[in-house]
């Protein structure tokens, strides 16, 4: 079973070889590389080293294409200062004031430098695999893409006091995100990940009444273009179970702090569970023991439809055999644990 029908296998709740194995890589693997983080959010040729020569070394089952948060951001018009190991910076955001709706615009992905980097990675990550390793494209949520074009403070307050703003924004703004999205799809993604880590900061009552009803409208684009989606929302998602359950993610993602056994029990059989021991203090912090300890737990509570990551991006300066410990290539601590 390759990787790719491992995780299509998961989902749909059939029996596999063993648990996928879906880490999302960026900074760690542009180092592990030689690569400047800076180049790898800039260049498909070296995000594309970077995480092939990752994969080659730990054999996880999803190539991520994510790099930073703003490729849909850049290509809108806004300035990115780009830094050597960080990630980059907006400098001035584009939504100063609702006029500055008028800026934003429906465009052919053709127009777009950023998203089409990213399409030409995709690519290659097809053709060097073979289509044998799942491929996870990536675009902003509704909320995340409204943050980096207004900022996070003042998208917020935006949300309380005029969420006209957010909704004529996001018509336009998910509007080109399903074209991508479908773009990524034709280009071999699988999956989308879909990212609105700004999602754990709202009520649930915000993110019911305003933000839900632009996912959904994403996600179904999505799958009408033939892809799964990966919903990955940073941080406590705790209070959002409940309505994540209508937003029609095929997968999602569960960071550290969230209770996985009642995230299952929540979110139902039927949807398929990544997650989620800490990155930083068990992954980039703790020793080996740690990692195995932890992905035990994860493995015990996941259920049948069910996939082992760190609840977020692989930290830079995580210890290589730390990583080793839980991915199925060489130096794996839990290959008895992976085996279904």
């Amino acid at each position: 079973m390759n990787s790719l029908e491992r995780i299509q296998a998961t989902m749909a709740g059939e029996a596999v070889d063993r648990i996928p194995v879906v880490p999302i890589f960026m900074a760690w693997a542009a180092e592990y590389a030689g690569h400047s983080y800076g180049a790898f959010q800039q260049e498909h040729r070296v995000f594309t080293d970077s995480i092939l020569k990752t994969w080659e070394r730990f054999k996880f089952d999803q190539l991520t294409t994510l790099s930073d948060p703003y490729r849909e951001t850049s290509d809108y018009g806004t300035k990115i200062a780009f830094r050597e190991n960080s990630v980059g910076k907006v400098e001035s955001y584009l939504l100063q004031e609702h006029a500055d709706l008028n800026k934003l615009r429906r465009f052919p992905i053709d127009e777009a430098p950023r998203m089409l980097d990213r399409l030409r990675g995709i690519e290659t990550f097809h053709r060097e695999t073979g289509g044998a390793v799942s491929i996870l494209g990536w675009v902003e949520g509704p909320l995340a893409e409204y943050c980096t074009l207004r900022s996070l403070e003042t998208a917020l307050m935006d949300l309380l006091t005029t969420p006209e703003m957010f909704a004529e924004a996001s018509e336009i703004t998910m509007g080109n995100a399903i074209d991508w999205a479908k773009a990524q799809v034709d280009a071999g993604a699988d999956m989308i990940g879909v990212g609105d880590a700004a999602c754990s900061l709202i009520s649930v009552d915000t993110y019911r009444e305003q933000v839900l009803p632009w996912q959904q409208r994403l996600f179904q684009g999505i799958h009408d273009a033939g892809a799964k989606v990966r919903l990955h929302i940073c941080g406590n998602i705790n209070h959002l179970l409940p309505e994540l359950k209508h937003a029609g993610a095929d997968v999602v993602d569960l960071d550290w702090m969230v209770d996985l056994p009642r995230a299952r029990e929540v979110l139902g059989e039927e949807t398929t569970l990544f997650g989620q021991f800490d990155p930083a203090a068990v992954l980039r912090y703790g020793a080996i023991d740690d990692v195995v300890a932890h992905a035990r737990k994860n493995i015990a509570e996941g259920g049948q439809r069910f996939g082992l990551m760190p609840g977020c991006e692989v930290p830079q300066n995580t210890p290589e055999e730390n990583i080793a410990a839980f991915c199925p290539g060489a130096g794996c601590r839990i290959r008895d644990l992976l085996q279904r």
